[in-house]
Order: C-alpha cells, then sequence, then structure tokens
C-alpha cells in the first residue's frame, strides 16, 4: 500500500510530539516520585521496570491488533491512553497512584510502537530504509528535545510551581499529537492469508543474549538517582543526562557502521564490555559512567 508524503510527515510529526512527552515524563518522573511523594529508590525502580516490562508485553498485543484491525484506531487508543496517563499524574496523591499512570503509558507505549510501524511499513518499498531512518531521526531529536525541556523545567518550574503544570503540559503535547492524527486518511490494508509463525527462525542463543541484558537492565530511572546522588543538584544530573542523549544519538551512528565490518560475535562482545566498564563507573564514578552507558546502550540498539 502506498501513502502521500503528507501521511509520512504527520507520522514523524507524531512520533516527535509523543517522544517529546514521554522523554520528559521518564526523565522527571523519578525526581517527582523522591522529593514529591517521599518514594525509595526500590518504589523508583519497581515502577520503572515493572512498566518498561508491561509495555513490552503490550508491545506483542499492539502487533497483532495493528495487523488485525484498523491501524488508526490503535494509534488514538495508545495516545488516549498516555493522555491519561499524563493526567492522572496530577491527581495523584501518593506513589502508589503513580503505578496506574505508568500501566496507562505502558499500554500507550506498546500500542504507539507497532501501530506506527505498521503505517511506515505501507509505503514504497524501496524506500523502506530511508523510511525508517527518516522516523527515528525524529524520535531521536523527540528524546534530545524532551531532555532538554526537562532540564529547564528542573531550573523554572519543578521547584516553583511544582510538577501538576508539567504534567498538564505532557498532557497537552500528547493531545496536540491526538489532533494531528485526526487529519490522517489511513486506506484499509488489503487482506491477505496470515502465514502460521514458526520459531525455528528465532535463534535462541541470542534471545538469551538479549534476555539477559534485559533482566540486568535497572532502568534509566535508577541511573538517574545515582548521578543525582553524586551532584545533589536535579539542574546538573538533567545536564548531564542531555549531554546523555547526544552521545547516544552520536553512537548510534558509528554503532551501525562498525555492526557492518565485524562478525555479529565480535560486535556482541564489545556491547559486553561497554556495559560493563559503564555498571562499574557507575559505583564509582557515575557522570562518566553514565557516558559510557550511552555507548552501551547505543551498540545495543543496533545489535538489537
Amino acid at each position: 500500500m502506498k501513502h502521500s508524503k503528507k501521511i509520512l510527515i504527520f507520522i514523524n510529526l507524531i512520533t516527535f510530539l509523543v517522544t517529546v512527552s514521554t522523554e520528559i515524563y521518564e526523565t522527571l518522573l523519578p525526581f517527582v516520585l523522591v522529593n514529591y511523594f517521599a518514594a525509595s529508590m526500590v518504589v523508583v525502580g519497581l515502577i520503572d521496570g515493572i512498566g518498561e516490562a508491561f509495555s513490552n508485553i503490550i508491545k506483542i498485543l499492539g502487533g497483532y491488533l495493528s495487523d488485525v484491525k484498523d491501524r488508526k484506531r490503535v494509534l488514538f487508543l495508545a495516545m488516549w491512553s498516555l493522555l491519561f496517563s499524563n493526567l492522572y499524574v496530577v491527581f495523584s496523591k501518593r506513589w502508589s497512584d503513580i503505578m496506574v499512570s505508568a500501566f496507562a503509558k505502558s499500554i500507550g507505549e506498546g500500542l504507539f510502537v507497532p501501530g506506527k510501524d505498521k503505517v511506515l511499513s505501507g509505503f514504497y518499498r524501496k524506500d523502506i530504509g530511508k523510511i525508517f531512518s527518516a522516523n527515528k531521526i525524529f524520535e531521536n531529536a523527540g528524546e534530545l528535545t524532551g531532555i532538554f525541556l526537562a532540564f529547564l523545567m528542573s531550573l523554572f518550574i519543578l521547584k516553583e510551581f511544582g510538577y501538576k503544570y508539567i504534567f498538564l503540559f505532557l498532557g497537552f503535547i500528547v493531545f496536540v499529537a491526538i489532533i494531528l492524527l485526526s487529519f490522517v486518511l489511513l486506506k484499509p490494508d488489503v487482506k491477505k492469508e496470515r502465514k502460521r509463525i514458526s520459531w525455528k527462525i528465532l535463534e535462541p542463543s541470542i534471545l538469551i543474549f538479549f534476555f539477559m541484558f534485559s533482566f540486568v537492565n535497572l532502568g534509566y530511572s535508577f541511573y538517574i538517582l545515582k548521578v543525582y546522588n553524586f551532584f545533589k543538584h536535579e539542574s546538573f544530573t538533567l545536564a548531564l543526562y542531555l549531554l546523555f542523549g547526544l552521545i547516544l544519538l552520536i553512537s548510534t551512528y558509528f554503532a551501525g557502521k562498525i555492526y557492518d565490518k565485524v562478525i555479529l560475535k565480535s560486535y556482541l562482545y564489545l556491547t559486553v564490555f561497554f556495559f560493563i566498564v559503564a555498571n562499574l563507573l557507575l559505583i564509582v564514578f557515575p557522570p562518566v559512567g553514565l557516558i559510557f552507558l550511552a555507548v552501551g546502550e547505543a551498540f545495543l540498539e543496533i545489535g538489537i
């Protein structure tokens, strides 16, 4: 199915807005939990970890729904879930309420990613690489913009006015994305005979490798708070996290070039090396450890 360039522009803009909203949410939520809800590091890690795991599970459902249901409805459901997630924080009274918000955000992310990827996959097959690369650029730009805005909010809004205005603003960003989606006209997919999935296409050793990385991944919230405990200053911490996003973006480019030049096993060994160094440095000198973590995350993303 062929789509117009107008649809591609709208999907990329929606991706940008959704990413900005979720990045600000993920960046500031640890500080909100600790400073406004008196949550412990265990609670922060629990909310972040369970939310991430639930999002990955929902992506399976989201992929299936994107195949059998109207993609636009799937995207609408995703963004209404994200809108609810942000607004629920505004009315939360205790840290346990944030769990509801985190689950709603996980549902939104879990449906949005496969939904918009399904739309992108409907463009001209010969340009599919360029189309997904362009979408990734908008996503990375959204991440950097989100981190930068979170940094500014920590300076001028969070301490002066509290967190509620911030999450109302995030809800507004998602609402704008919903309005943009209403202008996207998607033709129904041509129904094809559905093939049965064979587990033979999966490589068990590779799956185990990535499972172990997922298992030991403590979530960005934990790492952000680790740096925060080092600096004892929110703005310094978020400034370093902004640098983290920039290093991640640059490292992704170089990781892709290295991936094409070495065998997979060597590439994965290099990925493991970066993560070992990153976690050791996070113990003794968290700021440098976070930078190494950005390189490791870039290599892991390309590897996956």
